[in-house]
């Protein structure tokens, strides 16, 4: 998630000079064969043109709306699971324990560790699928960054190592180790109960935010496995690329009228047409940030720029629930690296 107010201008021109480039060409080329070939049949009217422009900006605004929706609710979801998670600590600091009020402070322990590693590897699991490229700076659009030097859930080392030998070995024969992690968590809470450390009431209200664990997690999987609508989304970039091929041709008429208008002669009714490129470059720029804008937020659990950022969320949570019981090692919080927070 980018935490800068202000979207670095290096960063903008790093993903839009390529674009930028092919479009100034383009239009240039109209021109040139326009003006010095002779080929006036190049010139369309602007009307059909800024019809189409209409159509795609507001195809655009829908597309926008509809990615930015996804990204939103992943972000609640990641809320509801961080609320939920300092109600489990506060649960596990003050449900369990015996009629005495005798503590199992190892039990405690292991309720908060292999809740940490559920968080861990379900931020990992919605992170190993990605259609984005590695750079090694920071980029608006289309990559990530070379997490080699950091543990951003790329690997299963971020899980893992919350997790004793044993659960290990059951975790890692299953497809979907974030479940699995849950269901050895109603374990020691059936075996907690057996054990007298829980009464039914307790054990049923510890049950009962487990399961609205396995909801969150739910929620989050049908984000990451069902891709935004493809027919949207290709679409959405078709139409701008098709508006920005036709847009010159629709202003060498209007600028070919204002040469006739102020009758301008010679070069300078030359170097007039050629001022039609930059107003080009400018509003293709326009309509190319739009369609990445939407582009960039339809999938939230990438990595990328713009992502959700769960790493630094997953390490909220553990450092409020080790807190909460008196671990010694807790992390610090991630600090944004490139003006970005993973």
């Amino acid at each position: 998630m980018y935490v800068r107010r202000n979207i670095r201008a290096s960063h903008v021109f790093n993903d839009s000079w390529r674009f930028l480039l092919a479009v100034g060409f383009w239009s240039g080329l109209i021109v040139y064969l326009f003006k010095f070939q002779d080929a006036e049949f190049l010139a369309v009217p602007f009307l059909p043109v800024s019809t189409i422009g209409i159509a795609v900006a507001l195809y655009l605004g829908f597309k926008s709306n509809s990615s930015y929706g996804r990204w939103w609710e992943a972000r609640q979801i990641w809320g509801a699971i961080i609320n939920d998670s300092r109600s489990w600590g506060n649960m596990v600091c003050h449900l369990v324990h015996d009629e005495s009020g005798r503590v199992d402070h190892g039990a405690q322990r292991d309720l908060i560790r292999r809740h940490i590693a559920w968080v861990n590897a379900l931020a990992y699991q919605l992170r190993i699928t990605t259609r984005l490229k590695v750079k090694q700076e920071t980029r608006i659009f289309d990559y990530r960054r070379d997490m080699e030097h950091h543990d951003f859930h790329q690997r299963k080392e971020s899980y893992l190592r919350y997790l004793e030998s044993e659960e290990i070995e059951i975790v890692e024969k299953c497809t979907n180790p974030a479940t699995q992690i849950l269901r050895l968590q109603g374990a020691e809470i059936r075996d907690l109960t057996l054990d007298g450390q829980l009464d039914t009431y307790r054990e049923v209200a510890m049950t009962d935010m487990i399961s609205r664990f396995y909801d969150s997690q739910g929620k989050c999987e049908r984000i990451d496995k069902t891709p935004f609508p493809r027919q949207i989304a290709f679409f959405g970039t078709v139409f701008t690329w098709l508006f920005v091929v036709l847009l010159p041709f629709g202003f060498l008429d209007a600028f070919q009228k204002e040469v006739g208008q102020h009758n301008l002669v010679g070069w300078i009714a030359d170097d007039y047409m050629f001022a039609l490129v930059p107003f080009v470059m400018l509003i293709s720029w326009v309509f190319y940030i739009m369609e990445k804008v939407s582009d960039s937020t339809e999938d939230p659990f990438e990595g990328g720029v713009h992502d959700v950022p769960v790493s630094a969320l997953s390490t909220t949570i553990e450092i409020d629930l080790k807190q909460m019981i008196g671990m010694d090692d807790v992390p610090e919080p991630l600090k944004p690296i490139g003006d970005v927070l993973y």
